[in-house]
């Protein structure tokens, strides 16, 4: 469940009290640089955003550049126009914000004191997936995305909590539009926004019961309902300066009575916010939230069909520990340990490419996307070509956990492309760190398996660029 042991190091003696031990609390995240060390030569805007209201800022500053680069484009010549738009949008909003998280997110898992945290966080920002591409929200994603790392040691409740009503969550599926047919804005005209029933059916169907449920098509216009009126304040021209920033409940949008979800009527009495918190309560401790959830974790970590015990003991797990994270994610990995040798999972893109710059210490793609950058690789470009374009998931339900969803002729050609374009430069710092390949070699494969054998006779042969991208290639190497 990690992404292997980098260079140097030795394996735990106890690799699930190993792993274990990184469950309890919330490594930081930065972007490193090949030795594991914060960068410092970055250009200025590179800074990882927080959240609130430097975060609303950042959201709204995003639609004023915009709509200043669409009027003044209305004078210029389209060659003008394209360039004005290259450096005031495409650059610093469509590729800057996104390199800078993904540059985050992989050098912290190939560098990072906490690999098995760092799987875990990608599998549950892929489960409450948001990605850009919805009402100019580049900025909103990443800043979301690292929001869910730090509700990874509490309870599943309070981890759906925020994640759905994060401004993030709240753009993307257009929640903040949502507004009742008979509350006192729609009523009044005030807006033309109505229902929008995109982040009540996903809350049912990918975040907690899932269709296994049975739940029905009135449930789901019931969630929607009591999801109205939330939404978010950024400091546009209807701000009143002083007030909150980001996600905001405004009781004029939502849909006034109560609202039956699941046989059970949700009211707001004394808190108009209550509907929502009590239904988000009810469906985190739901019996078939944790089924969905037990199965899902399950097939993601340890096949794509688990052995019915493992399921179960996570599923238990979930239930006796009323949904503390934790307490999972421990019976996740002792499952994954007593279900080692009868399982198997194919590495994601992404898990492959992690693993491939953390076992052999070769350098992750440096070089941000700026015009005064040097040429070179950037990282999600790469994991684009091997078929995982982070953070751009086509679909809310995230990218595919199934082994066979990335098991093709043309997904493997992607993966020895890179492997044959890494191997030289790898095999130039394995030498400069005084590692031995054949040492490497050794540690990751079996000296009595076929894989082994392949891989040893490319090196006998005085290939050594060859048998370092066989190695990454080798199906003990891509399948856990």
């Amino acid at each position: 469940m990690a992404f292997g042991l980098e260079p140097g190091t030795t394996a735990p003696a106890d690799p699930v009290a190993w792993a274990k031990a990184q469950l309890t609390s919330v490594p930081p995240i930065a972007i490193l640089d090949p030795e594991g060390r914060p960068r410092t030569d970055l250009p200025e805007g590179t800074r990882l955003l927080g959240s609130g209201p430097e975060l609303m800022q950042a959201y709204q500053t995003a639609f004023d550049v915009e709509d200043d680069v669409f009027a003044r484009g209305k004078t210029l010549s389209p060659a003008a126009y394209n360039r004005l738009r290259e450096e005031r949008l495409a650059i610093p909003y469509w590729r800057m914000e996104h390199w800078k998280e993904v540059q985050a997110r992989a050098s912290t898992a190939v560098h990072g004191s906490a690999p098995v945290f760092e799987r875990l966080w990608h599998f549950w920002a892929n489960h409450f997936m948001v990605a850009p591409g919805n009402q100019r929200n580049d900025v909103l994603v990443g800043p979301y995305q690292r929001m869910l790392r730090e509700h990874m040691t509490g309870s599943y409740r309070d981890l759906l909590w925020h994640a759905v009503t994060h401004p993030g969550m709240l753009v993307y599926l257009d929640n903040n539009r949502n507004t009742g047919p008979n509350s006192r804005a729609a009523r009044s005209r005030w807006t033309r926004d109505s229902i929008n029933e995109n982040l009540g059916r996903e809350l049912l169907e990918l975040f907690t019961l899932s269709p296994k449920a049975g739940y029905t098509q009135q449930d789901v216009e019931a969630t929607t309902l009591i999801l109205t009126g939330w939404t978010v304040r950024r400091p546009d021209r209807w701000y009143q300066p002083g007030g909150p920033l980001g996600t905001h409940f405004d009781y004029d949008r939502h849909e006034p009575g109560g609202q039956t979800v699941l046989g059970k009527t949700y009211r707001a009495l004394f808190r108009p916010s209550s509907k929502l918190e009590d239904l988000v309560t009810d469906l985190a401790l739901h019996p078939h939230t944790a089924q969905h959830l037990a199965r899902k974790l399950c097939v993601a970590f340890i096949d794509d069909d688990p052995p019915l015990q493992a399921v179960q003991a996570v599923q238990q797990a979930f239930v006796d520990g009323e949904g503390h994270l934790p307490t999972v994610h421990a019976a996740l990995l002792q499952a994954g340990h007593d279900h080692l040798h009868g399982t198997r999972k194919l590495s994601s893109p992404e898990a492959w490419f992690l693993q491939l710059h953390r076992v052999t210490g070769a350098v992750l793609p440096q070089s941000p996307p700026l015009p005064s950058a040097p040429a070179g690789h950037k990282t999600f470009h790469v994991l684009a070509d091997l078929g995982q374009a982070l953070p751009r998931c086509p679909q809310p339900n995230g990218w595919p956990i199934l082994s066979r969803d990335w098991l093709s002729r043309e997904m493997l050609d992607r993966r020895a492309r890179w492997a044959q374009l890494m191997s030289p430069p790898t095999l130039r710092r394995l030498r400069e760190s005084g590692l031995s390949l054949k040492d490497l070699i050794d540690r990751q494969l079996a000296p009595d398996g076929a894989d082994h054998r392949v891989v040893s006779a490319a090196l006998d042969s005085q290939d050594p660029a060859r048998a370092l991208a066989l190695m990454w290639l080798a199906p003990e190497f891509l399948w856990s």
